[in-house]
């Protein structure tokens, strides 16, 4: 005799089917929607609501809030600054970077694993190695490695004894710089390759093999199977790369701690500005204007992506 297990609801009634997938959609989405809600849309219209604050103290019951544009006139202030600018160059110089440097050399270290080519497999494991430790830890690593080995390797190979740690807070800007420059680039090679890596092992192998028959020869087959059957994939890291430029902080932070370095960034900006006035206890207007300048930011960034995105859908390679 067979026990068939019986749902029940809080009157006694069987539930349906329709119901018990109702109960464990709604059990499953629960925490992701949550999520969204707290993290996203409350701390977001929060910010959007700072930028338009102004707190006046009042003693002793506290504070009186108003509506001001005052946050907002010194933001569109700040962007005509020649520091913001700088962080408008260096911002869209790492998004160059991770688009016509690591993107194309990424493609191309996939396709070639994804073919099984001889050390395919060595290669795959060592860009996942890195990926297992924190960006904090390779963070370190990288410093020590910059600011000791790369003067010792000057002075004994080459016996230039003039060659200065790279990665400290009295090193030049430019030294700053690409040092987080290429340790960015660096670390992000490998996720890329990971993530296309899987696009391209999904790839039905008859249509290849259907390819082969025609006579394609491998550059063709990488331009017209390969890229176009993971454009949309390719598409997501370049949209979210654009989205995401102000909030980038290059590593800075890894390396030099809270605005103690020469390069500027606009995520380094935000981040540094808001914790150095936090745990001095500054006055609230800095992150009132932090505020506004991230609204303006996003106001910038939105249409950009937007057009991108289309451009991107509409022109880019197809499977077709």
């Amino acid at each position: 005799m067979v026990n068939k297990t019986v749902s029940l609801n809080p009157d006694g009634k069987r539930y349906t089917r329709k119901q018990r997938r109702t109960v464990f959609y709604t059990l499953m989405f629960a925490l992701p929607i949550l999520q969204f809600l707290l993290f996203y849309l409350y701390v977001n219209f929060n910010s959007i609501i700072m930028a338009f604050q102004k707190k006046v103290e009042i003693q002793p019951i506290g504070y009186e809030t108003s509506f001001t544009w005052e946050h907002v006139k010194n933001a569109f202030k700040f962007f005509g600054e020649e520091e913001c600018w700088k962080m408008f160059w260096n911002s869209f110089s790492l998004l160059f970077g991770q688009l016509f440097v690591v993107t194309p050399l990424a493609l191309l270290f996939s396709y070639y694993i994804a073919k099984g080519k001889p050390g395919s497999s060595f290669f795959r494991i060592m860009l996942y190695l890195p990926q297992v430790l924190s960006v904090v830890v390779l963070g370190v690593l990288y410093q020590e490695i910059m600011n000791k080995v790369y003067p010792f390797i000057a002075e004994t190979w080459f016996g230039k004894d003039d060659v200065s740690s790279l990665m400290t807070q009295s090193s030049t800007y430019n030294a700053q710089f690409w040092g987080a420059y290429i340790f960015t680039l660096w670390f992000s090679f490998g996720t890329n390759v990971l993530i296309y890596t899987g696009a391209m092992s999904s790839i039905d192998q008859s249509i290849v093999e259907s390819a082969h028959l025609d006579g394609v020869t491998s550059i063709q087959e990488f331009y017209y199977i390969y890229v176009p059957m993971i454009f949309s994939t390719l598409t997501t890291f370049i949209v979210t790369g654009l989205a995401g430029i102000f909030n980038n902080q290059m590593s800075l932070h890894t390396f030099f701690g809270n605005n103690k370095s020469k390069v500027k960034v606009f995520g380094y900006y935000f981040y540094g500005t808001a914790a150095m006035n936090i745990e001095s206890s500054g006055p609230a207007q800095v992150l009132h204007e932090l505020a506004a300048l991230g609204l303006i930011a996003t106001l910038i960034i939105i249409p950009i992506t937007l057009v991108v995105r289309k451009l991107l859908n509409k022109y880019g390679p197809r499977v077709d």
